[in-house]
C-alpha cells in the first residue's frame, strides 16, 4: 500500500501537467456561438424566402406560425447534427492527446533508462503530430459550418424558385442530366458568383469563431479553470448535460421517434412545407429517396392483387375493330419541354400570343385543360408517361431489361415502324440506348439531326438544336412510310439556356401586368426571352401540324401533344395555382375517319397517365395493355372510377384538388369550363384556378397512398417479368 502511493500521486500530477494545470471550457462557447450564428443564418435565409415567395395576405395564417415553429425545430435538427460531430470529436480528440501526453510522461516510469527516454519522445512525437492534425481537421470543419450553410440557403432559394419546392429527388440531374449543360445554364441564369463570395464569408466567420477564444489569451483564460477532482466533476457533468441538450435538438423531437420527413407536413398549402424545411435536411431526405428509388423489391403478388381489388385492374384490352385492322393510323406523341398551362393562361391572340401557329388547331381539335403531367421534371415525366416507371429507369440498374407492356413494343409488335427523335442528346439518362432497348427500331438526336441539317449547327446550345428540325424528320419520315409509324418526339427548345433560333421571327409579345408580377424581380427584356421561346416552340409544332393537315396524311395520322411540366421560375400563389402550378395541356388531333364513338368532354379530368389509353383505343384493335388508372379521354362514356388526374405532388378529380400529404381538399373555381371561350384567359384562369375553400377528404383519404403502392407494385412485377 505505501509503495502504491506515489504512483497515484504521479498519475495526479501527471494528469494536472498535461492539462496545463486547468480545464478549458473553449469547446463548449464555440459551440454555442456556432449555434446562435447558424440558427440566425438559416431564420434569416427563411426570412428571405417568406418574402420572396409567400403572399402577404397567408402571413395572418395559422400555418404561417407552425411553419417558423417547424422551421426552427428542423434548424435545430441540423444544427444540432452538425454540433454533435463538432463536441463529439473535440472530447475525442482531447482524449487521446490527453492519454498519449499521460503515456509520454509515464514511460520514462515504465521503462528505466535509453529505452524509456525513446519511448517518451515516440509518444510526444505522437501527440504533437496528433495535436497539429486535429487542429487543422477543426480549422477547416470550422470554416466547412459556414460555408455549407450559406451555400445550402442559396441553392435552396434558388431551387424553389426554378421547381416550386425544397429540395428534393430533382437535384441530383446535376449528376444523372447532362451535368456540363446544367451547369453552363446555372452560370447564365443564376448570381453563382456572388453565392461562392457569399458562402465563403459565412466560412471566414465560422473560422474567426473558432480561433477567436484560442487567439485572444484574456478569453482563453477566462475560459479555464484549475484542475481538481471537484472540478473535474463539474467538467463532464456540463459536457455530458451539453451533448445531452445537443443530442435532443439533433433529434429534433422528445418523442420515441427523431423529426422525419413525413413530420414536416404541417400545412394543407404546401408553400408552407417547402419553406419550413432546412435545404441541409431536405438534401439528406432527397438522398435517401434518390437510393431507394434505385432498388425495387420482390412483387408481393397477393398484396398486388388486393390493390387492384381496392382501385382499379392494371390490365385492360381495346375493343376490336376491323376498321383499324384495315387501316391503322400513324402515331405521334409529342412531350413538350416546358409546356406549361401556368404560362397559358396569359395567352392574348391580338396583344401577347404564345401559341402562335398552333392556336387554329387548339380551335379546331381537342385540348383538355384540367391534366396534370406526371412529375414536375422531364426525367420523371418522361418516365412515367413511357415506361410507366416510378423513377428514372433508363439509369437505374434495370435499364437492360425490357420492360413488357411498354408502348414502343406494343406498337412494334402491332408492326408498326417505330421511331424516337429529341432535338436533344441521346445520352441524356441514357435515353437514346434504353429506347431501343424497348423495342424502337430508330432514334434521331441532335447529332444525328445536325448530320441530316447542317444549318441547325448555328443555333446549338447546351440541350441540342432547335425544335424545327424534329418536326422536320417527322415530316419525312411520315410522309416516306410504307407501313403504320409511331412516333415519340421530346423537345428541348423551350429549356434553359434560352437561345432563340435566329431563323424565327417573334409574333407580338405584351406581358400583362399579372404575368409580370410572376416575376416582380426581374427586367421585362428578360422575361420576354422564355416567353419567347414558349411562343416559338408552340408555333414550330403548329407549322408541324399546318403540313400534316395540308398534305395526304391528314387523313391517317393521329397527333397528340402535352408538356412534360409547368413553364419554371414563375412565383407560385398558394391560393390559386395548387394544380395549375402542375398542369400541362393535352392536345389531340384525331382525323375524321377515326372519330367513332367517342364524345369530347373538355370537363373531364386527366393526366400523362390517360394519354396512351387513349391512343391505343383510337389506334390498336383487341390489345391488350397496361395502365395505371388510364382511360381513353375520349369514350363515349367516362369511367368515374378513372376519372382523376396524377402528379407526384397532387392529385384532381372533378371535386377538388388534393396536394400530397395534405388532409383536405381545395375545390376548383369553376367546377365546370364556361360555354364560350371568347376571353380565353380568363375562361382558362376561371377554369384551372383553384379556391381556398377546403373540405374534409373522407374516404379520398387513403387513395393517393394506396395508388403509389399500386405503382411500386406495377413496376417491381413488369421488372421480375423481364427479369425471366
Amino acid at each position: 500500500m505505501p509503495q502504491s502511493q506515489p504512483a497515484t500521486s504521479l498519475n495526479a500530477r501527471q494528469m494536472r501537467d498535461s492539462l496545463g494545470g486547468a480545464l478549458h471550457y473553449t469547446t463548449l462557447l464555440q459551440t454555442v456561438l456556432f449555434t446562435l450564428l447558424l440558427l440566425v443564418l438559416c431564420t434569416c435565409a427563411r426570412g428571405i424566402m417568406v418574402a420572396h415567395y409567400i403572399p402577404n395576405e397567408l402571413w395572418w395564417s395559422k400555418d404561417f406560425y407552425a411553419m417558423w415553429l417547424m422551421g426552427f425545430r428542423l434548424d435545430m435538427r441540423t444544427i444540432g447534427i452538425a454540433m454533435l460531430i463538432f463536441i463529439g470529436f473535440k472530447l475525442i480528440a482531447y482524449s487521446i492527446t490527453l492519454l498519449l501526453t499521460l503515456a509520454s510522461k509515464l514511460s520514462i516510469k515504465w521503462e528505466r533508462g535509453q529505452k524509456g527516454l525513446r519511448l517518451s519522445r515516440a509518444f510526444a512525437f505522437l501527440c504533437t503530430f496528433f495535436t497539429t492534425c486535429s487542429s487543422a481537421v477543426f480549422h477547416l470543419y470550422a470554416f466547412l459550418l459556414g460555408l455549407v450553410f450559406m451555400a445550402a440557403a442559396f441553392v435552396n432559394f434558388y431551387y424553389f424558385q426554378t421547381y416550386g419546392s425544397k429540395i428534393d429527388l430533382f437535384i441530383f440531374g446535376l449528376k444523372d442530366d447532362d451535368t456540363l449543360a446544367i451547369l453552363s445554364v446555372m452560370w447564365q441564369d443564376y448570381p453563382v458568383i456572388w453565392g461562392v463570395l457569399a458562402s465563403l464569408l459565412c466560412g471566414y466567420i465560422t473560422l474567426t469563431i473558432y480561433r477567436f477564444p484560442i487567439a485572444h489569451q484574456h478569453i482563453a483564460k477566462q475560459m479555464q479553470i484549475a484542475f481538481s477532482k471537484t472540478n473535474f466533476l463539474i467538467y463532464a457533468f456540463t459536457h455530458i448535460c451539453a451533448i445531452a441538450v445537443i443530442f435532443i435538438a439533433a433529434r429534433g423531437s422528445l418523442g420515441t421517434f427523431p423529426l422525419k420527413e413525413d413530420n414536416h407536413h404541417i400545412s394543407p398549402i404546401p408553400i408552407f412545407n417547402h419553406i419550413a424545411t432546412n435545404p441541409i435536411i431536405a438534401f439528406d431526405w432527397a438522398w435517401k429517396n434518390y437510393r431507394h428509388s434505385a432498388v425495387i423489391s420482390k412483387p408481393d403478388i397477393l398484396r398486388g392483387e388486393s390493390l387492384q381489388k381496392q382501385l382499379f385492374p392494371l390490365f385492360h384490352a381495346t375493343p376490336d375493330s376491323s376498321f383499324l385492322r384495315e387501316n391503322p393510323p400513324h402515331i405521334v406523341v409529342n412531350l413538350m419541354e416546358s409546356f406549361g398551362t401556368n404560362t397559358l393562361i396569359y395567352d392574348d391572340k391580338d396583344t401577347n400570343d404564345l401559341l402562335g401557329a398552333l392556336r387554329k388547331h387548339f380551335e379546331d381539335d381537342f385540348v383538355f385543360y384540367r391534366f396534370l403531367s406526371a412529375a414536375d421534371g422531364t426525367g420523371p415525366s418522361t418516365s412515367a408517361l413511357f415506361f410507366d416507371a416510378p423513377m428514372q429507369i433508363s439509369i437505374s440498374t434495370y435499364k437492360s431489361l425490357k420492360l413488357p407492356y411498354n408502348p414502343f413494343a406494343i406498337y412494334a409488335d402491332a408492326g408498326y415502324d417505330v421511331v424516337f427523335i429529341t432535338s436533344g442528346y441521346g445520352a441524356w439518362l441514357d435515353l437514346g440506348e434504353y429506347i431501343k432497348t424497348q423495342g424502337a427500331h430508330r432514334f434521331y438526336d441532335a447529332v444525328s439531326i445536325m448530320e441530316k441539317y447542317p444549318e441547325s449547327k448555328q443555333d446549338l446550345n447546351g440541350w441540342g438544336v432547335p425544335d424545327e428540325y424534329i418536326y422536320k424528320i417527322a415530316y419525312e419520315i411520315l410522309d416516306n412510310a410504307q407501313k403504320p409509324t409511331f412516333i415519340a418526339i421530346l423537345t428541348t427548345s423551350n429549356h434553359p439556356p434560352l437561345i432563340l433560333p435566329h431563323t424565327y421571327t417573334p409574333k407580338p409579345i405584351s406581358l400583362p401586368d399579372d404575368l409580370l408580377a410572376k416575376f416582380p424581380r426581374q427586367t421585362k427584356t428578360k422575361l420576354e426571352i422564355p416567353i419567347t421561346l414558349y411562343q416559338y416552340a408552340n408555333h414550330s409544332f403548329g407549322e408541324f401540324l399546318d403540313k400534316i393537315k395540308q398534305s395526304h396524311l391528314a387523313k391517317n395520322t393521329i397527333i397528340s401533344a402535352t408538356g412534360d411540366h409547368r413553364l419554371r421560375n414563375f412565383e407560385i400563389n398558394p391560393t390559386t395555382d395548387k394544380a395549375l402550378h402542375h398542369s400541362v395541356p393535352f392536345y389531340l388531333y384525331v382525323p375524321q375517319a377515326y372519330q367513332t364513338h367517342l364524345t369530347y368532354d373538355p370537363d373531364r379530368i386527366g393526366s400523362h397517365k390517360d394519354i396512351f389509353p387513349t391512343l391505343y383505343a383510337l389506334s390498336l384493335p383487341n390489345t391488350t395493355y397496361m395502365s395505371l388508372g388510364g382511360r381513353n379521354m375520349l369514350a363515349k362514356v367516362d369511367d368515374e372510377k378513372y376519372a382523376f388526374g396524377y402528379n407526384q405532388s397532387v392529385w384532381i378529380d372533378k371535386q377538388g384538388i388534393y396536394p400530397i400529404h395534405a388532409s383536405v381538399g381545395y375545390m376548383w373555381q369553376n367546377p365546370q369550363a364556361p360555354e364560350s371561350k371568347t376571353q380565353f384567359t380568363k375562361w382558362l384562369k376561371d377554369f384551372t384556378y383553384s379556391r381556398d375553400t377546403s373540405f374534409a377528404l373522407h374516404d379520398k383519404k387513403d387513395f393517393m397512398e394506396l395508388y403509389n403502392e399500386l405503382f411500386a407494385y406495377a413496376i417491381a412485377w413488369r421488372i421480375q417479368t423481364a427479369s425471366k
